[in-house]
């Protein structure tokens, strides 16, 4: 019997996807967010989005009674880029909006999710993170994307540097 995540054509480019093929070691999974950058107004507005495509495999196998830790390092933030763009001076906020984990291939069930976690760290540490998204109980019926939902802290001293590190910590249902 073939299973339609070995078939590496029926991977789909999405935006804000992983990809993945259990045949190899696992799942490959595909999280992402958006960052809105926000100037310091009571008004809010909103003068752009600050995209980040993250890409990382969840193995088969894994034990449901740990956290399992991923970390992707080096990832461009473009901030001065979008700050030239848009003329943005003096001071202004970074607010985390949207995440949002998905898978590439075919119909992934996210049934053995329990908690999704997004955090970003410094200075090459990854214990001294400051948690950005947290899903604490991903919903058994999820379907094909998990919505990872935001924390309403200020990023910006985080982000403006020109390459941030991310750490993605999962807990598990049952295995992966």
């Amino acid at each position: 019997m073939r299973s339609f995540f070995s078939d590496k054509s029926a991977r789909l480019p999405y935006l804000f996807g992983i990809v993945g093929d259990v045949r190899k070691t696992g799942l490959v999974l595909f999280a992402a967010w958006g960052m809105l950058f926000l100037s310091c107004s009571k008004d809010r507005s909103i003068l752009f989005d600050l995209p980040f495509e993250l890409r990382f495999e969840i193995p088969a196998g894994l034990n449901p009674l740990d956290r399992h830790f991923f970390l992707i390092r080096d990832v461009p933030t473009n901030l001065a880029a979008f700050k030239n763009q848009f003329e943005v001076e003096g001071e202004f906020s970074l607010r985390p909006s949207n995440a949002v984990l998905n898978s590439v291939v075919g119909n992934q069930n996210w049934a053995f999710l329990r908690e999704v976690e997004v955090s970003i760290f410094q200075d090459d540490d990854p214990d001294k993170d400051t948690e950005v998204f947290l899903t604490d109980n991903v919903p058994v019926n999820a379907g094909r994307s998990v919505v990872v939902l935001p924390f309403e802290d200020d990023v910006h001293d985080l982000l403006d540097v020109e390459r941030v590190d991310f750490k993605i910590s999962i807990r598990l249902r049952g295995t992966s």
